[in-house]
């Protein structure tokens, strides 16, 4: 039994939606397109990228894998045409003309070289990115494109993204794409775009903030330069205080001669910077902490969470991130050393008590032959004995604490935060924090302890001022994590605001 479907045949236009149906295997309903946009118009944009190179060819392909016509407008189309996308089309300059928006993707030196009768009227967007960290104008490339092109609706956008991320398809499909331009509806179509690409639009206005969004391709670590200088001042602070003392005043105090002792400047390269990394990494994971317990304590003494703290605090709690990682990155260093050298002559705690022996020892000079000590030297013999118990806790406490800072790094990475809810994240940052904290404080105070009260030339202990700024955040905690304080700091950061802070508000509320 044979059967005709003539559903199509009573409708006016019927032989487009089978047409469409033929072609592309489902109907235009079903594809999310209105049958009265059949006519040729597709619901999306007619896009002209005017430029055919790697950022060019990129953008174009990944817009046309999100659905637009694309095309590439070239003064020599058929020189890059075996590299032009899948899905996009490629011709001469006159295809401006025709396209609803037209994305410039050329260095601003062929600017000029735009044929602005062509974009007369039209939504004209700038990809471009300077290749300097200064800016050689007051103005930005994209008001330099604006003036050039007074008929028509300049924004800024795209730039902050690469080819490769572009070509890459998912890998930065939730990156925040900012757009500027002094058209408002111009703004609104290619933000449309840019949603449609799969990223996130950030509008930020007029055009004038291109200069904002052109320097952020350029900037080299904007956000970790302070942090960097700061844990490049503690270290060189650090190793200079070591630097005096072990290598200029005990060379002089230990002699017994009157002779400098050289010798003593062998340990510089390494066992210096080793004992320097061990006080700047315990150093600086205080400082990650230092800042939020300030903060309570700043809120208690105010009575409410709704007042902004001072800059320097606040820009100190913003940089916790980047000071964490930094002190991952000499905490890491300190334990590929301490194991790369690990001996009775550095860490004699670790090998237990020695057994003494006697024997001869082979003497001579240099690579010449060496003959029998007439006299027997006491050597001491490492490995028959255990380790004690505080040998032992000052290898376990080390490595547990390592091991909590590296889950620290970890969690701190956005692709394992976002998996992560606000509590499992807090228990992380918060909880195993402190007692990471508190492990390599006690790490410290194991192997340090006899040589705590130790001064030397006028100089404590590396042993006792390596605890002062973990101590003092300890302390400064304590009372917050106890009730009743707990309690009160806890109904702050809910939301209670102390009776007299309230009047005070109202008070200036009404002056």
């Amino acid at each position: 039994m044979s059967f005709t479907n003539t559903g199509f045949d009573r409708e006016e236009g019927g032989n487009k939606w089978q047409a469409e149906i033929i072609k592309n295997r489902s109907s235009p309903m079903e594809r999310g397109v209105d049958s009265e946009v059949m006519g040729g118009k597709e619901g999306k944009e007619n896009i002209c990228v005017i430029g055919s190179g790697d950022f060019g060819r990129a953008l174009a392909g990944r817009l046309a894998t999100a659905g637009y016509k694309v095309t590439i407008a070239s003064r020599d189309p058929d020189r890059n045409r075996s590299l032009i996308p899948s899905g996009v089309e490629i011709s001469g300059l006159s295809s401006a003309a025709t396209a609803d928006l037209v994305i410039v993707a050329v260095p601003k030196d062929f600017y000029p070289s735009i044929p602005a009768n062509l974009l007369k009227g039209k939504v004209v967007v700038d990809v471009s990115n300077r290749a300097t960290i200064r800016r050689d104008s007051t103005e930005s490339q994209a008001e330099q494109l604006a003036r050039l092109l007074p008929q028509s609706y300049v924004v800024k956008s795209f730039n902050v993204l690469s080819a490769y991320s572009l070509e890459s398809g998912g890998l930065q499909g939730s990156k925040q794409v900012f757009v500027a331009g002094d058209d408002a509806s111009a703004r609104d179509l290619v933000s449309g775009v840019v949603r449609g690409a799969g990223f996130t639009p950030v509008d930020l206005g007029g055009l004038s903030s291109a200069r904002t969004i052109e320097d952020i391709p350029v900037a080299v670590f904007p956000q970790w330069r302070v942090p960097f200088y700061i844990h490049l001042a503690i270290f060189i602070f650090l190793y200079i205080l070591g630097f005096v003392k072990y290598q200029i005043c005990w060379p002089i105090t230990w002699s017994t001669d009157g002779t400098f002792l050289w010798h003593l400047w062998n340990h510089i390269p390494m066992d210096n910077m080793n004992k320097t990394l061990a006080v700047h990494a315990l150093t600086t994971l205080a400082l990650c902490y230092l800042p939020g317990v300030l903060a309570g304590w700043l809120q208690i003494y105010r009575g409410t969470k709704y007042s902004r703290f001072p800059a320097w605090l606040d820009n100190w709690l913003k940089m916790r991130k980047q000071l964490g990682l930094l002190m991952l990155f000499a905490a890491s260093i300190h334990a590929c050393l301490s194991v790369a050298y690990m001996s009775p002559t550095y860490h004699g705690l670790v090998y237990g008590d020695p057994v003494e022996a006697s024997a001869y020892v082979m003497e001579g000079e240099g690579w010449g032959p060496k003959t029998e000590s007439l006299n027997r030297t006491t050597i001491k013999v490492f490995g028959t004995e255990k380790m004690k118990w505080r040998g032992e806790c000052f290898l376990m406490t080390g490595v547990f604490g390592f091991a909590l800072v590296v889950l620290l790094g970890i969690t701190s990475l956005p692709s394992v935060t976002a998996t992560m809810s606000w509590k499992e994240f807090a228990f992380v940052q918060s909880g195993l924090g402190w007692t990471a904290l508190i492990f390599l404080c006690a790490h410290n105070m194991f192997y340090g302890w006899p040589y705590m009260n130790g001064p030397s030339c006028g100089i404590p202990s590396s042993f006792q001022y390596a605890l002062y700024i973990p101590f003092l955040t300890i302390l400064m905690k304590l009372p917050m994590v106890l009730p009743p304080l707990s309690t009160h700091l806890a109904r702050i950061r809910a939301g209670y605001v102390r009776t007299d802070t309230q009047k005070h508000s109202k008070q200036e509320e009404s002056v």
